[in-house]
């Protein structure tokens, strides 16, 4: 059933004619690329390297009314956007941030993506101080409204070593940037600790603790490659400060089990959210 749910996503291939208008600017931002459905492009918080080792660029992702892109983890179906730095010139390191998705639902699917817009901020570390930056990105991603369209792209982006300013799209990724959801009992996080313990040998219950009172509670857990989870009921404490999960885990092997495993929990509620990982006992 997984598989077929996966390759339902892919249904038609990329071929489109663009829509969008083009923008001129072309230093601080690569040229968009552009379909029917969506366009893309790379931006960055600063207009050069000059003193800023790491910085952060973003991914620019507008989508056509009724069109989504995926998170990391899809969830039942979908295609999480791929990134590849090969042929890149001065990085050493880059980091992709997922600022918090949205729930979608439909045909009896479940899965986690964007609409209308996100950009996904990415922390670059450079090679060498002070010296060009020369990025080249090859993406794979999906996008899906009543079908699924898998695309390639190849974008870049270049900063010279001479300017450090902030430039015009620097707002826009820190907004997102403040979306993404912080380390659980971190400084940031309104989330303190979480624990998860088995019930049986593919069902487990989370416990959340949060500074702040959880009124609408959910949870997006994430494991081994394979391996599916399903909520099957949450319970909030009388002062709301806790938030228990019971969680159905459909793993990949028959004789795989629960306890042990090592998770990744994002944990959010109306007004915050945190993500960590922890191990089921």
């Amino acid at each position: 059933m997984r598989f077929l749910r996966i390759w339902m996503t892919i249904v038609v291939f990329a071929g489109v004619l663009p829509h969008f208008s083009a923008d001129a600017r072309a230093e601080t931002v690569s040229k968009w690329i552009e379909t029917d459905q969506s366009r893309i492009r790379l931006i960055s918080e600063f207009d050069g390297v000059k003193g800023h080792d790491p910085l952060r660029v973003g991914l620019q992702v507008q989508l056509a009314p009724g069109w989504k892109i995926y998170w990391r983890s899809p969830g039942d179906a979908g295609i999480p956007p791929q990134f590849d730095w090969a042929g890149s010139k001065n990085l050493k390191e880059s980091v992709v941030s997922w600022p918090l998705p949205e729930l979608f639902e439909a045909y009896g699917f479940s899965s986690w993506g964007y609409h209308d817009e996100v950009v996904f901020p990415i922390a670059i570390e450079l090679s060498q101080s002070n010296v060009p930056l020369d990025l080249k990105l090859h993406l794979r991603f999906g996008i899906c409204e009543q079908v699924c369209i898998p695309y390639e792209h190849d974008l870049s982006l270049s900063l010279n070593a001479d300017s450090g300013k902030l430039t015009s799209e620097a707002p826009l990724i820190a907004k997102y940037a403040h979306l993404v959801p912080p380390q659980i009992g971190s400084k940031a996080a309104e989330v303190t600790q979480v624990h998860a313990e088995a019930l049986g040998n593919q069902t487990f219950k989370i416990m959340a603790l949060s500074a702040s009172a959880f009124e609408q509670p959910g949870i997006i857990v994430e494991g081994n490659e394979g391996s599916y989870f399903s909520q099957n009921s949450v319970a909030i404490s009388e002062n709301g400060g806790a938030a228990t999960f019971d969680i159905s885990a459909d793993l990949p092997g028959k004789k795989d089990r629960i306890e042990g495993q090592v998770l990744t929990v994002t944990v959010f509620d109306k007004s915050f959210s945190a993500e960590g990982k922890l191990t089921v006992r």
